[in-house]
C-alpha cells in the first residue's frame, strides 16, 4: 500500500517541477501566442501612468489593469479583462474618476510548433463603465497573435488585429499592427522592445504610433514582476510608465 502512495506522491511531484514558468500577456500592447493550461488561472495586474505629449496638459493614473485567463481546453483559454479606475487631470481643472468597460476574450492555439506559433484571438467589450472611459457600446475585436523563435534567447513576436467602435454615434473601424523582440537573460530577467500602430479606417480619426519597451523577472515559476515604458512617436499618442505583477494558481 505504501508504494503506490510514493510513487503517486513522486508523480504529482514531477508534474508540478515540469510545469513551465508562467507565460503572462502583460506588459506590452501585444498579446502572448501561449494559452493557460486547463485547470489553471492566470491573474494578471498593474498601474499605468500616461500623459500626452502635445497640446493641453493631459495625463491619466489606470489601474488595476486586471486581466483573468482561465485554462478551458489544451489550447483555449476564457479571459476575462478590466484596465479599472482612470484618475484623469486635464491642465489645472480637478481630477475626474472613471472607470471602463469589461471585455470578454478567448484564445485559441491554430498552431503550435518548436519554433513558430499562432494564435486566434477574439474579444468583446461590454459598457458597464462610466464617462468617459466607457464607449457605450458592445466592441468586438479579432486578430492574429504570432511568435518565431530566431535563436535560443531572443524571439520575434506581432499582432494584426481589427476592432470596431462607435464614435459620435456613428461605427468605426480600426486596424493595429505590432511587431517585437523578446530576449531572455539570466537569473530570471527577461527584457522587450516593440512598435505598434493603431491605424483607424476612417480618415476622421487619428492615427497613433507608439514604441515600447521593458523587464520582467520571475520570481518563480508561478510568479512574475514587470515594468514598461512607452514613447508615442506621432501627435496623437501618449507617453507612458507602468509595472504589474501576474502570478498562477
Amino acid at each position: 500500500m505504501i508504494k503506490p502512495i510514493i510513487i503517486a506522491c513522486l508523480c504529482v511531484s514531477s508534474l508540478a517541477m515540469a510545469d513551465d514558468p508562467i507565460s503572462a500577456d502583460r506588459p506590452g500592447f501585444s498579446s502572448g501566442t501561449y494559452t493557460v493550461a486547463p485547470g489553471r488561472i492566470n491573474a494578471e495586474f498593474g498601474y499605468q501612468y500616461s500623459a500626452n505629449n502635445h497640446g493641453i496638459d493631459q495625463s491619466t493614473h489606470t489601474l488595476p489593469l486586471m486581466v483573468l485567463r482561465a485554462g478551458f481546453l489544451s489550447d483555449m483559454e476564457i479571459d476575462l479583462m478590466w484596465a479599472g479606475w482612470d484618475i484623469d487631470k486635464v491642465g489645472e481643472q480637478s481630477s475626474t474618476n472613471s472607470y471602463s468597460d469589461l471585455t470578454v476574450a478567448t484564445k485559441y492555439r491554430l498552431h503550435r510548433g518548436n519554433d513558430f506559433n499562432l494564435t486566434a484571438l477574439a474579444s468583446v467589450s461590454l459598457p458597464i463603465g462610466s464617462e468617459p472611459s466607457t464607449s457605450d457600446n458592445t466592441d468586438p475585436l479579432i486578430g492574429l497573435l504570432w511568435d518565431y523563435q530566431l535563436v535560443n534567447d531572443v524571439s520575434l513576436f506581432g499582432v494584426a488585429q481589427v476592432s470596431s467602435f462607435k464614435v459620435a454615434g456613428s461605427r468605426e473601424q480600426d486596424l493595429q499592427l505590432a511587431i517585437g523582440a523578446s530576449f531572455s537573460h539570466s537569473d530570471g530577467y527577461g527584457s522587450f522592445i516593440e512598435l505598434y500602430t493603431i491605424q483607424p479606417f476612417d480618415s476622421r480619426l487619428d492615427d497613433e504610433v507608439v514604441i515600447d519597451g521593458g523587464i520582467t523577472y520571475l520570481v518563480n515559476n508561478d510568479l512574475q514582476l514587470d515594468f514598461n515604458i512607452g514613447l508615442g512617436l506621432n501627435d496623437t499618442s501618449s507617453d507612458f510608465v507602468g509595472v504589474g505583477v501576474a502570478t498562477r494558481f
